[in-house]
This record gives structure tokens, C-alpha cells and sequence, in this order.
């Protein structure tokens, strides 16, 4: 068995901060020398937080049966560790009952839609990579960025150049975890604050269909166009956002 899978029952509790000191110090060890350990922990502190700030407003539309199940799994949690022996892996009662409320938000709010769906998965994806990058606005080439992306990732992508006349300013580009990591995953400041714009190299709807998707207090304007799907995604009302959409549409391929 590897490292990572002898860790892995530690890395739920690591993030919640549960995990006794010995246990953090030897995740914090492996995490130092495994960047896809090291990015999942980043991924699930990431959703963790998002879903701490939300748990009350998912709380509200959670069924009976769900809250039954979160009381028999707070009874089970509640015993004495010993009572585990034989199961990998151990889940704090916070971060248990957020995640059964959280899936609760999921299905009832609509996420089973593809489109609601993604828009979701980029709110972590925007959250975690403007977390994980330095601020480099404006000193980031387009010309030489979508050259890297294309030698990297093997498919050409046109990345839109910042913009005075809209407060839009190009920070990096990167590769996403979404979609197995085959996005484009372009950031960039708009009037001081975080923007994303993802390209994804399939089209997940309709051609020309434009649908406005809100999720975690940030606005996705999501289309397909050519073979490909667009998402622009910051916190702020679609209307706000249409003069970044009608750049993005222009400059991005």
C-alpha cells in the first residue's frame, strides 16, 4: 500500500483540525513532498469552508430524513474511536453533518442539473486557484501564456488580453481539476477583484444557450459557442458582468 493511501484516513480530520499532533506532522511531512496529496487537501479545506459559511442557508431545505441521518451518524461519531477499528477512514461530526446538509442544498436546489452542477465544481475551482496563485495582474503575457498552455496541455486556447477600458487585468492561467483537469482555467482581477474565465474543449449545452447560474454568492455566465463551453464566474450581478461577457466572447477561442 502507498503512502498517500496510508494517509489518507488522516486528511478529513487534518483539515477539520481533529488529527492529534503526531498524526498532522506526518501529513504535513508527505504533504510537502506530494503535490496531488498536497492539492487535495487544498480542494477539501476549500470546500470545507464554502460549505461552513453556507451550512445554515443549506440547513433550511434539508428533508426529515436526512436530518434522522445526520442525528444516527452524530450517535455513531460520538462513540469512542476504538469502537472503529477495522474502517479506514474516521469523519468528524462537523464536517460529516455539513457535508449531509450540503447534499441536501445539492439535490434540492437543483445541482443534479449538469449545468447547476458545474458551476458549483468552478465556485471551488475559483476559490482554490485564486488561493494557490500569486497576484501577478498585469504582468502576464497572453500570447505567451496560451503558447505554454498549448505546449502543456497539447490543445490551443486564445486568452483574452487585459483591458483598461473594462478593469480587466490578466493574472495566469491554469489547468483545473474539473472535467480531470482538461479546462483552462484563465484568472484574472476585474475592478480589484477575483474573475474567472474557464474554457472547457467540449460543448455541455446548447450552442449559443446563455444560462446565469448563482451558486456561493458568485454569478457563472456559462455558454457554448464552436465546439466549446465558456464560463465567466465572479461575485457580481449578471448585468455587471455582461461587458466581461461580450469581451470574453470576442477574444476567447
Amino acid at each position: 500500500m502507498s503512502e498517500c493511501q496510508d494517509l489518507e484516513p488522516l486528511f478529513t480530520p487534518y483539515v477539520d483540525g481533529e488529527a492529534p499532533p503526531h498524526d498532522r506532522a506526518s501529513v504535513d511531512a508527505h504533504l510537502h513532498r506530494c503535490p496531488p496529496c498536497h492539492d487535495r487537501i487544498e480542494m477539501e479545506r476549500t470546500a470545507r469552508d464554502i460549505l461552513t459559511a453556507r451550512r445554515e442557508h443549506m440547513r433550511s431545505p434539508a428533508s426529515d430524513r436526512l436530518r434522522a441521518c445526520c442525528e444516527r451518524r452524530r450517535g455513531a461519531l460520538s462513540a469512542p474511536r476504538s469502537m472503529f477499528a477495522g474502517r479506514r477512514t474516521w469523519v468528524p461530526l462537523s464536517l460529516a453533518a455539513t457535508l449531509l446538509l450540503a447534499v441536501a442544498g445539492v439535490f434540492v436546489l437543483g445541482l443534479n442539473n449538469k449545468v447547476e452542477a458545474l458551476a458549483a465544481q468552478l465556485v471551488l475551482d475559483h476559490v482554490k486557484c485564486f488561493a494557490l496563485s500569486g497576484d501577478h495582474s498585469g504582468t502576464v503575457n497572453p500570447i505567451a501564456a496560451a503558447n505554454d498552455w498549448q505546449r502543456e496541455q497539447g490543445w490551443a486556447v486564445q486568452v483574452p488580453a487585459s483591458s483598461a477600458a473594462i478593469g480587466l487585468e490578466l493574472c495566469g492561467v491554469r489547468r483545473c481539476f474539473t472535467t480531470g483537469g482538461r479546462m483552462a482555467h484563465l484568472l484574472y482581477k476585474w475592478r480589484g477583484h477575483p474573475l474567472s474565465v474557464f474554457i472547457i474543449p467540449q460543448a455541455l449545452g446548447r450552442p449559443a444557450a446563455r444560462e446565469i447560474v448563482e451558486k456561493f454568492g458568485r454569478e457563472a455566465v456559462i455558454w457554448t459557442d464552436g465546439g466549446r463551453t465558456y464560463v465567466v464566474l465572479a461575485q457580481a450581478r449578471p448585468a455587471e458582468l455582461d461587458p466581461v461577457v461580450m469581451y470574453v466572447k470576442d477574444h476567447a477561442r
